[in-house]
Protein backbone atom coordinates (compact mmCIF):
# COMPACT_ATOMS: atom_id res chain seq x y z
CA UNK A 1 0.00 0.00 0.00
CA UNK A 2 1.40 3.40 -0.95
CA UNK A 3 2.13 6.10 1.61
CA UNK A 4 -0.77 8.18 0.33
CA UNK A 5 -3.28 5.36 0.85
CA UNK A 6 -1.82 4.66 4.29
CA UNK A 7 -2.28 8.28 5.34
CA UNK A 8 -5.83 8.30 4.00
CA UNK A 9 -6.59 5.11 5.94
CA UNK A 10 -5.37 6.69 9.19
CA UNK A 11 -7.49 9.79 8.62
CA UNK A 12 -10.47 7.55 7.80
CA UNK A 13 -10.09 5.82 11.17
CA UNK A 14 -10.05 9.21 12.91
CA UNK A 15 -13.15 10.35 11.03
CA UNK A 16 -15.05 7.18 11.99
CA UNK A 17 -14.07 7.68 15.62
CA UNK A 18 -15.52 11.23 15.47
CA UNK A 19 -18.32 11.09 12.87
CA UNK A 20 -19.55 14.63 13.56
CA UNK A 21 -16.17 16.17 12.77
CA UNK A 22 -14.97 17.22 9.33
CA UNK A 23 -11.32 17.83 10.17
CA UNK A 24 -9.09 15.06 11.60
CA UNK A 25 -7.34 15.35 14.99
CA UNK A 26 -3.97 14.82 13.32
CA UNK A 27 -2.36 15.77 10.00
CA UNK A 28 1.20 14.52 9.72
CA UNK A 29 3.22 16.33 12.41
CA UNK A 30 0.31 18.63 13.25
CA UNK A 31 -1.89 17.77 16.23
CA UNK A 32 -5.26 19.39 16.71
CA UNK A 33 -5.37 21.71 19.73
CA UNK A 34 -8.89 23.03 19.42
CA UNK A 35 -11.97 23.08 17.22
CA UNK A 36 -15.12 25.14 16.88
CA UNK A 37 -18.07 25.40 14.46
CA UNK A 38 -17.70 27.85 11.60
CA UNK A 39 -20.21 30.71 11.75
CA UNK A 40 -20.96 32.33 8.35
CA UNK A 41 -20.20 36.07 8.32
CA UNK A 42 -23.42 36.70 6.34
CA UNK A 43 -26.02 34.03 7.03
CA UNK A 44 -28.43 35.08 4.24
CA UNK A 45 -25.78 34.93 1.53
CA UNK A 46 -24.33 31.63 2.72
CA UNK A 47 -27.86 30.20 2.91
CA UNK A 48 -28.40 31.06 -0.76
CA UNK A 49 -25.20 29.22 -1.61
CA UNK A 50 -26.47 26.13 0.23
CA UNK A 51 -24.24 26.29 3.30
CA UNK A 52 -24.47 22.98 5.16
CA UNK A 53 -21.85 22.88 7.91
CA UNK A 54 -18.45 24.31 8.70
CA UNK A 55 -15.61 23.66 11.12
CA UNK A 56 -12.49 25.55 12.15
CA UNK A 57 -9.59 23.79 13.85
CA UNK A 58 -6.22 24.84 15.25
CA UNK A 59 -3.13 22.66 14.83
CA UNK A 60 0.33 22.72 16.34
CA UNK A 61 3.59 21.04 15.26
CA UNK A 62 6.44 22.21 17.47
CA UNK A 63 6.50 25.97 17.09
CA UNK A 64 4.51 25.89 13.83
CA UNK A 65 0.85 26.87 14.02
CA UNK A 66 -1.85 26.18 11.47
CA UNK A 67 -5.54 27.09 11.34
CA UNK A 68 -7.72 25.04 8.99
CA UNK A 69 -11.31 25.93 8.09
CA UNK A 70 -13.60 23.65 6.10
CA UNK A 71 -16.97 24.80 4.73
CA UNK A 72 -19.32 22.25 3.17
CA UNK A 73 -22.26 23.12 0.92
CA UNK A 74 -25.12 21.03 -0.43
CA UNK A 75 -23.52 20.90 -3.88
CA UNK A 76 -20.41 22.04 -5.72
CA UNK A 77 -22.22 25.03 -7.25
CA UNK A 78 -22.70 26.52 -3.79
CA UNK A 79 -19.04 25.99 -2.93
CA UNK A 80 -18.14 27.69 -6.22
CA UNK A 81 -20.22 30.69 -5.09
CA UNK A 82 -18.76 30.84 -1.56
CA UNK A 83 -15.21 30.58 -2.89
CA UNK A 84 -15.72 33.58 -5.17
CA UNK A 85 -17.50 35.50 -2.41
CA UNK A 86 -14.64 34.99 0.08
CA UNK A 87 -11.80 35.38 -2.43
CA UNK A 88 -9.70 38.50 -1.69
CA UNK A 89 -9.50 41.07 -4.46
CA UNK A 90 -5.69 41.19 -4.33
CA UNK A 91 -5.10 37.45 -4.00
CA UNK A 92 -2.74 35.50 -6.23
CA UNK A 93 -3.94 32.38 -8.03
CA UNK A 94 -2.43 29.06 -6.89
CA UNK A 95 -2.81 25.51 -8.17
CA UNK A 96 -4.68 23.87 -5.33
CA UNK A 97 -7.94 21.96 -5.46
CA UNK A 98 -10.10 23.05 -8.38
CA UNK A 99 -9.32 26.74 -7.97
CA UNK A 100 -7.39 28.57 -5.30
CA UNK A 101 -5.97 31.93 -4.28
CA UNK A 102 -3.23 32.97 -1.88
CA UNK A 103 -2.69 36.14 0.12
CA UNK A 104 0.03 36.62 2.77
CA UNK A 105 -0.03 33.50 4.99
CA UNK A 106 -3.51 32.39 3.93
CA UNK A 107 -4.62 30.17 1.06
CA UNK A 108 -8.27 29.70 0.06
CA UNK A 109 -9.39 26.99 -2.35
CA UNK A 110 -12.46 25.11 -3.55
CA UNK A 111 -12.60 21.33 -3.78
CA UNK A 112 -15.93 19.90 -4.90
CA UNK A 113 -18.61 21.01 -2.46
CA UNK A 114 -15.97 22.18 0.04
CA UNK A 115 -14.23 25.51 0.53
CA UNK A 116 -11.09 25.26 2.65
CA UNK A 117 -8.86 27.92 4.18
CA UNK A 118 -5.35 27.29 5.50
CA UNK A 119 -3.80 30.04 7.60
CA UNK A 120 -0.25 29.96 8.95
CA UNK A 121 1.98 26.94 8.39
CA UNK A 122 1.18 24.53 5.55
CA UNK A 123 0.77 20.75 5.81
CA UNK A 124 2.76 18.41 3.60
CA UNK A 125 1.14 17.81 0.17
CA UNK A 126 0.62 14.09 0.92
CA UNK A 127 -1.10 14.90 4.21
CA UNK A 128 -3.38 17.42 2.52
CA UNK A 129 -4.17 14.93 -0.26
CA UNK A 130 -5.08 12.34 2.36
CA UNK A 131 -7.45 14.80 4.03
CA UNK A 132 -9.15 15.66 0.75
CA UNK A 133 -9.62 11.98 -0.09
CA UNK A 134 -11.74 11.26 3.01
CA UNK A 135 -13.86 14.42 3.24
CA UNK A 136 -17.37 13.27 4.27
CA UNK A 137 -20.28 13.69 1.84
CA UNK A 138 -17.98 14.91 -0.91
CA UNK A 139 -19.63 15.84 -4.23
CA UNK A 140 -18.25 17.24 -7.44
CA UNK A 141 -19.83 18.83 -10.50
CA UNK A 142 -18.57 21.15 -13.21
CA UNK A 143 -18.56 24.90 -12.67
CA UNK A 144 -21.85 26.71 -13.45
CA UNK A 145 -22.06 27.17 -17.24
CA UNK A 146 -22.99 30.84 -16.87
CA UNK A 147 -19.48 31.52 -15.52
CA UNK A 148 -18.04 30.62 -18.93
CA UNK A 149 -20.14 33.23 -20.74
CA UNK A 150 -18.32 36.27 -19.37
CA UNK A 151 -16.10 38.11 -21.87
CA UNK A 152 -12.48 37.90 -20.66
CA UNK A 153 -11.29 41.22 -22.16
CA UNK A 154 -10.68 43.97 -19.54
CA UNK A 155 -11.98 41.75 -16.73
CA UNK A 156 -10.94 42.95 -13.26
CA UNK A 157 -9.13 40.08 -11.55
CA UNK A 158 -10.95 38.41 -8.64
CA UNK A 159 -14.10 40.50 -9.14
CA UNK A 160 -16.38 37.63 -10.20
CA UNK A 161 -19.35 36.65 -8.05
CA UNK A 162 -22.03 33.97 -8.49
CA UNK A 163 -25.63 35.21 -8.10
CA UNK A 164 -28.18 32.58 -7.02
CA UNK A 165 -30.71 34.63 -5.07
CA UNK A 166 -31.99 37.99 -3.79
CA UNK A 167 -29.45 38.37 -0.95
CA UNK A 168 -26.41 38.35 -3.25
CA UNK A 169 -28.28 40.41 -5.84
CA UNK A 170 -29.00 43.10 -3.22
CA UNK A 171 -25.28 43.36 -2.44
CA UNK A 172 -24.14 43.58 -6.06
CA UNK A 173 -26.99 45.33 -7.87
CA UNK A 174 -29.68 46.66 -5.48
CA UNK A 175 -31.38 48.47 -8.35
CA UNK A 176 -32.45 45.15 -9.91
CA UNK A 177 -35.61 43.76 -8.24
CA UNK A 178 -35.57 39.98 -7.62
CA UNK A 179 -38.93 39.74 -9.39
CA UNK A 180 -37.34 41.06 -12.58
CA UNK A 181 -34.53 38.51 -12.42
CA UNK A 182 -37.08 35.76 -11.63
CA UNK A 183 -34.96 33.32 -9.65
CA UNK A 184 -37.96 30.96 -9.46
CA UNK A 185 -37.14 29.90 -13.02
CA UNK A 186 -33.86 28.47 -11.78
CA UNK A 187 -31.99 31.54 -12.98
CA UNK A 188 -28.26 31.73 -12.30
CA UNK A 189 -26.21 34.89 -12.66
CA UNK A 190 -22.52 35.74 -12.75
CA UNK A 191 -21.28 39.24 -11.98
CA UNK A 192 -17.91 40.83 -12.69
CA UNK A 193 -16.29 44.23 -12.97
CA UNK A 194 -14.63 45.49 -16.16
CA UNK A 195 -12.15 48.22 -16.84
CA UNK A 196 -13.45 50.81 -19.29
CA UNK A 197 -12.31 54.18 -20.50
CA UNK A 198 -13.04 56.53 -17.64
CA UNK A 199 -13.86 54.01 -14.91
CA UNK A 200 -15.25 50.58 -14.14
CA UNK A 201 -18.48 48.87 -15.08
CA UNK A 202 -20.22 46.04 -13.27
CA UNK A 203 -22.06 43.60 -15.50
CA UNK A 204 -24.23 40.66 -14.47
CA UNK A 205 -25.03 37.92 -16.98
CA UNK A 206 -28.13 35.88 -16.12
CA UNK A 207 -28.75 32.45 -17.62
CA UNK A 208 -32.31 31.16 -18.13
CA UNK A 209 -33.42 27.60 -18.87
CA UNK A 210 -34.61 28.49 -22.39
CA UNK A 211 -34.21 31.36 -24.87
CA UNK A 212 -37.99 31.84 -24.78
CA UNK A 213 -37.92 32.66 -21.06
CA UNK A 214 -35.04 35.09 -21.58
CA UNK A 215 -36.88 36.77 -24.45
CA UNK A 216 -39.96 37.30 -22.26
CA UNK A 217 -37.97 38.47 -19.24
CA UNK A 218 -35.77 40.99 -21.04
CA UNK A 219 -38.76 43.29 -21.36
CA UNK A 220 -38.92 43.51 -17.54
CA UNK A 221 -35.23 44.40 -17.39
CA UNK A 222 -35.74 47.22 -19.88
CA UNK A 223 -38.22 48.84 -17.46
CA UNK A 224 -35.58 49.22 -14.72
CA UNK A 225 -34.17 52.79 -14.72
CA UNK A 226 -30.45 53.40 -15.30
CA UNK A 227 -29.98 49.87 -16.57
CA UNK A 228 -28.76 48.78 -19.99
CA UNK A 229 -29.50 45.23 -21.09
CA UNK A 230 -28.88 42.82 -23.94
CA UNK A 231 -30.23 39.34 -24.68
CA UNK A 232 -28.23 36.63 -26.42
CA UNK A 233 -29.92 33.24 -26.60
CA UNK A 234 -30.87 32.23 -23.03
CA UNK A 235 -28.64 34.97 -21.59
CA UNK A 236 -29.55 38.45 -20.38
CA UNK A 237 -26.63 40.78 -19.67
CA UNK A 238 -27.29 43.87 -17.54
CA UNK A 239 -25.07 46.85 -16.73
CA UNK A 240 -26.54 48.82 -13.81
CA UNK A 241 -25.77 52.48 -13.20
CA UNK A 242 -23.20 52.82 -15.99
CA UNK A 243 -21.05 55.94 -15.77
CA UNK A 244 -20.98 56.02 -19.59
CA UNK A 245 -23.75 54.57 -21.80
CA UNK A 246 -21.29 54.27 -24.67
CA UNK A 247 -18.83 52.21 -22.64
CA UNK A 248 -21.68 50.07 -21.34
CA UNK A 249 -22.84 49.45 -24.90
CA UNK A 250 -19.34 48.35 -25.89
CA UNK A 251 -19.21 45.92 -22.99
CA UNK A 252 -22.65 44.46 -23.72
CA UNK A 253 -21.66 43.94 -27.35
CA UNK A 254 -19.01 41.46 -26.24
CA UNK A 255 -21.61 39.15 -24.66
CA UNK A 256 -22.41 36.34 -27.08
CA UNK A 257 -24.01 33.10 -26.05
CA UNK A 258 -21.77 30.09 -26.63
CA UNK A 259 -23.28 26.66 -26.16
CA UNK A 260 -20.92 24.43 -24.22
CA UNK A 261 -20.93 20.79 -23.15
CA UNK A 262 -19.70 20.39 -19.57
CA UNK A 263 -17.74 17.31 -18.57
CA UNK A 264 -17.46 16.47 -14.90
CA UNK A 265 -13.97 15.22 -14.04
CA UNK A 266 -12.18 14.43 -10.85
CA UNK A 267 -11.02 17.76 -9.43
CA UNK A 268 -7.42 18.69 -8.81
CA UNK A 269 -4.31 17.35 -10.54
CA UNK A 270 -3.02 15.75 -7.33
CA UNK A 271 -6.08 14.14 -5.83
CA UNK A 272 -5.51 10.55 -4.66
CA UNK A 273 -8.10 7.85 -5.14
CA UNK A 274 -10.78 7.59 -2.50
CA UNK A 275 -9.80 5.05 0.19
CA UNK A 276 -13.30 3.56 0.10
CA UNK A 277 -12.99 2.87 -3.62
CA UNK A 278 -9.54 1.36 -3.04
CA UNK A 279 -10.80 -1.04 -0.34
CA UNK A 280 -13.81 -1.97 -2.46
CA UNK A 281 -11.47 -2.78 -5.35
CA UNK A 282 -9.33 -5.03 -3.10
CA UNK A 283 -12.42 -6.92 -1.89
CA UNK A 284 -13.70 -7.37 -5.42
CA UNK A 285 -10.29 -8.67 -6.56
CA UNK A 286 -10.33 -11.27 -3.76
CA UNK A 287 -13.84 -12.36 -4.74
CA UNK A 288 -12.78 -12.75 -8.37
CA UNK A 289 -9.68 -14.79 -7.41
CA UNK A 290 -11.66 -17.11 -5.11
CA UNK A 291 -14.28 -17.57 -7.82
CA UNK A 292 -11.58 -18.39 -10.37
CA UNK A 293 -10.04 -20.99 -8.06
CA UNK A 294 -13.43 -22.64 -7.47
CA UNK A 295 -14.15 -22.76 -11.18
CA UNK A 296 -10.70 -24.22 -11.87
CA UNK A 297 -11.13 -26.85 -9.15
CA UNK A 298 -14.58 -27.90 -10.33
CA UNK A 299 -13.35 -27.94 -13.94
CA UNK A 300 -10.37 -30.17 -13.10
CA UNK A 301 -12.54 -32.60 -11.17
CA UNK A 302 -15.11 -32.66 -13.98
CA UNK A 303 -12.44 -33.43 -16.57
CA UNK A 304 -11.16 -36.37 -14.50
CA UNK A 305 -14.68 -37.77 -14.17
CA UNK A 306 -15.29 -37.45 -17.92
CA UNK A 307 -12.00 -39.17 -18.72
CA UNK A 308 -12.86 -42.01 -16.34
CA UNK A 309 -16.30 -42.44 -17.93
CA UNK A 310 -15.23 -42.13 -21.57
CA UNK A 311 -12.05 -44.20 -21.42
CA UNK A 312 -13.10 -46.83 -18.90
CA UNK A 313 -11.19 -45.38 -16.00
CA UNK A 314 -7.71 -44.12 -15.63
CA UNK A 315 -4.64 -46.19 -14.92
CA UNK A 316 -4.57 -46.89 -11.20
CA UNK A 317 -0.84 -46.45 -10.94
CA UNK A 318 -1.12 -43.10 -12.69
CA UNK A 319 -3.98 -42.09 -10.41
CA UNK A 320 -2.08 -43.04 -7.31
CA UNK A 321 1.09 -41.24 -8.38
CA UNK A 322 -0.95 -38.12 -9.14
CA UNK A 323 -1.36 -37.57 -5.39
CA UNK A 324 1.04 -37.57 -2.45
CA UNK A 325 -0.18 -40.04 0.20
CA UNK A 326 1.17 -40.05 3.75
CA UNK A 327 -0.10 -43.56 4.68
CA UNK A 328 -0.63 -42.54 8.29
CA UNK A 329 -2.59 -45.74 9.08
CA UNK A 330 0.48 -47.90 8.20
Amino acid sequence: MSRRYFLAALLLVFSVAAPAAILPPRMGDFNQTGTQPFTPPDAAIFREYGFDVGERASYLAGDRKMELTAIRTNDATGAFGIYHWLRPADGKSVELGERGVEKDDTVLFQYGNYVLTIRGARPEPDHLDALLSILPRFEHTAAPPVSTQMPPEALVANSERLVLGPAVLAKLAPRLPPSVVAFHFGTEGFAAEYNATGGRLRMIVFSYPTPQLARAQVEEFQKVPKTMVKRSGPLIAAVVDPFSPDEAEKLLARVRYRAAVTWSEKPGPRRSENIGEFLFGVVMLCVVLVGAMLVAGVGLGGIRLLLRRWFGGVNRNTEETSFIRLHIND
